[in-house]
């Protein structure tokens, strides 16, 4: 398995994943950006909630019917038009005081010209290494991204305070517009193939691997909404935000340390596992910050690697055609899952008690499990793609 050096010693990996995580840091920022903003002005946290919520339909919504356009209309035409109108409709939200119905529609609209950044660099990811070197590169792209959900809410605390909740909004529209202006001017965006995808809408669905990796990622980040609502229903709101950084170093550290260790494809199963074992010892003292904080540590060791591995497989059983679609689909079951996760895990803690949302973090893992456990005999080798009913791309190594 090569390492991350190697694969970061290619020609244009550092750029690409440098202006991809610029490029879709203002998404770190959005939660808090929104809640801070929109209970400033309209002095109403539902309110807030509710125009997240719109945000996060909107972009469940768009992610499979833009992703799959990107062949059709153009990587950087597609792209520079939605971070276009995303920042456009962000800055309605920041200087333009409507009322509440008209804001969630606006909110709404956010999500919808989400730009694909992630499905566009995940297929162009297989064009810049070999096929041994996909699984390290897609490995560290998980990992990376954990930078954005650490650093990102902290900026936005502290933008808020310092200067205030409106300035984080202008900044998320900076960082949107200079990010996707950095992403579309790399050449590698510009070589990239995006064929058009010749099927119909949801075509990829048909395909089990993708079912099973939507299913998977589904449950996998309505874990992760148990975890977030449940250390908050825990513990105090200033110790659950350090407690819960410590998953995103978890994950981290796990990523770079035992996601280019795979070697099969029952790592999957292995990688989810090791959440649930941190998810189950959470329950013996689930309000001991400590105890709780060394869980999730073991928790985010599996997470990076796994996610991974989930966009690995994509690219290695689907076509260029089909996969920036799939990419869609995938990240569509996930902003689902962590939407359910979040409603379930505050409908228990309501009903049942403050440390039940972690109960129900690791009923939802123990379902990935089985989900991967199921999915085994759908899974791509590794090492080998199978020949029959998956059309093999990009044989040869590039040079």
């Amino acid at each position: 398995m090569p390492t991350y050096s190697v694969v970061l010693k290619k020609p244009g990996v550092v750029r690409v994943i440098g202006s991809q995580l610029l490029a879709r840091f203002a998404f770190g920022m959005m939660s808090l950006g929104f809640v801070f903003h929109i209970q400033n002005v309209y002095h109403s946290y539902a309110l807030a909630g509710v125009a997240l919520g719109f945000e996060t339909v909107g972009a469940a919504l768009a992610g499979p019917v833009l992703s799959r356009n990107i062949g059709r209309i153009g990587v950087r035409a597609l792209i520079w038009g939605t971070s276009i109108l995303t920042s456009a409709l962000l800055l309605v939200i920041g200087l333009v005081r409507v009322n509440p119905a008209l804001l969630c529609l606006v909110a709404l609209g956010v999500g919808l010209s989400s730009p694909p950044i992630q499905a566009a660099v995940r297929a162009i990811y297989p064009t810049l290494v070999s096929r041994k070197e996909r699984q390290a590169l897609f490995s560290l792209d998980a990992t990376l991204q954990e930078l954005i959900w650490i650093i990102g809410p902290v900026l936005a605390t502290f933008v808020a305070a310092t200067i205030s909740p409106l300035a984080v909004i202008i900044l998320m529209v900076c960082v949107q517009l200079l990010g996707s202006a950095t992403f579309l001017a790399n050449p590698e965006v510009g070589k990239g193939d995006f064929p058009k995808s010749s099927g119909r809408l949801g075509g990829v669905l048909k395909k089990p691997i993708v079912l099973w990796l939507m299913a998977i990622g589904t449950l996998l980040i309505g874990s992760f909404s148990g975890v977030e609502v449940g250390t908050v229903g825990a513990l105090s709101r200033g110790t659950a935000g350090l407690v819960i950084s410590v998953f995103s170093v978890g994950s981290i550290l796990g990523g770079f340390v035992i996601g280019p260790r795979a070697k099969n494809a029952k790592a999957l199963v292995w990688f989810t596992s090791l959440i649930l074992v941190g998810y189950v010892l959470a329950n013996i003292m689930p309000t001991n910050p400590w105890w709780l904080g060394m869980c999730w540590f073991i928790s985010g060791l599996g997470i990076a690697p796994a996610l991974g591995l989930i966009s690995h497989s994509v690219s290695l059983v689907l076509s260029p055609a089909e996969s920036a679609e799939a990419y869609g689909w995938i990240m569509t079951g996930q902003l689902v899952g962590y939407s359910a996760g979040a409603a379930l895990a505050g409908i228990a803690i309501d009903t049942i008690g403050n440390t039940s949302a972690i109960w129900l973090a690791t009923i939802f893992e123990v379902l990935t499990v089985l989900a991967c456990i199921f999915s085994l005999p759908y899974m791509p080798s590794l090492h080998h793609v199978p020949t029959q009913g998956i059309q093999i791309i990009d044989t040869d190594e590039p040079e």
